[in-house]
């Protein structure tokens, strides 16, 4: 094992250590002999979250309790500064890898690159996958993909390291956004690909930061389609503005399905459904994007 290991995995922690006692296990059960370290930055303090550390033995593991509480954003941070890696994970603490993760994705990390991320699974409780038989494709996912949507959820994206510090990492004035907003820096600093199979799980369940926050996170999930659609269509506004409004209407459809509570930014962002061309199938308006990077 190297000083310096090749991959850290962050996890912050707060107040679900029976939660990151599985992603442990998770990062213990993976296939082969990989150089990676894990850093625990807790939040809460719980002692059970300490036992959990200590009871993991599979690979070097630090324990880093923040005291003050850093909150959430500034916590995900705080795992990016302590990596040692050259390629780092903000791993959550209820969510987990495959057996098969780094099989798929180490072979991927490379000069140049700026981030590798496996498809993923999302849930309750981790679902039951079979390994893929043999290495799956890799794609890039270009800057103005992130119009439609960010390339992963935080689970099973590995990214340069010192990319990320120099980028100045997630930015929490963007509260739950700061991760879709800073993939998206991401993507612009470097290429960043997404391997055509899953390897990761991101775990759905009662009282996330999305259930009390997704008014605000509708509303600045436009602000920031706004500002990619600006940059990234700056010879066509007209048709980068009705691309954000295209998939904003989308996401509002799917908040208002899922949610009871129907605030005005809501509203508003449902009149999106008149703008022309709004009943085509998103599946079109996607691949017109893909053929236009």
């Amino acid at each position: 094992m190297s000083s310096t290991p090749l991959i850290t995995f962050g996890i912050p922690a707060f107040r679900r250590p029976a939660l990151l006692a599985e992603t442990l296990a998770s990062l213990a059960a993976q296939e082969g002999d990989w150089d990676f370290e894990v850093v625990v930055c807790d939040d809460a303090g719980l002692p059970e979250t300490r036992r959990a550390v200590e009871n993991f033995s599979a690979r070097p593991i630090s324990y880093h309790p923040n005291s003050p509480p850093l909150g959430a954003v500034a916590n995900w941070n705080r795992c990016l500064e302590l990596a040692r890696g050259r390629w780092t994970m903000v791993l959550h603490e209820d969510d987990a890898l495959y057996p098969w993760y780094l099989r798929l994705a180490a072979p991927h990390l490379r000069e140049g690159i700026a981030a590798v991320c496996t498809q993923t699974v999302q849930g309750p409780a981790p679902p039951p996958l079979t390994p893929p038989a043999r290495a799956p494709a890799a794609r890039a996912y270009a800057p103005r993909f992130f119009l439609k949507s960010a390339f992963t959820p935080f689970p099973g994206a590995l990214i340069d390291r010192a990319l990320a510090r120099r980028l100045g990492g997630f930015d929490p004035r963007w509260g739950p956004l700061a991760d879709y907003e800073f993939w998206y820096r991401l993507a612009c600093a470097g290429r960043v690909e997404v391997i055509r199979a899953a390897a990761a799980f991101y775990r759905l369940s009662e009282g996330q930061w999305t259930d009390t926050q997704w008014p605000v996170m509708l509303r600045r999930m436009h602000l920031l389609r706004l500002r990619i659609a600006r940059e990234q269509f700056p010879c066509h506004p007209r048709f980068g503005r009705w691309l954000a409004r295209f998939f904003t209407a989308r996401a509002a459809r799917s908040y208002a399905r899922r949610f009871s509570e129907k605030p005005a930014g809501l509203a508003r962002a449902l009149r999106f459904k008149k703008i022309p061309l709004a009943a085509l199938p998103s599946g079109w308006v996607w691949q017109v994007l893909k053929l236009s990077a």
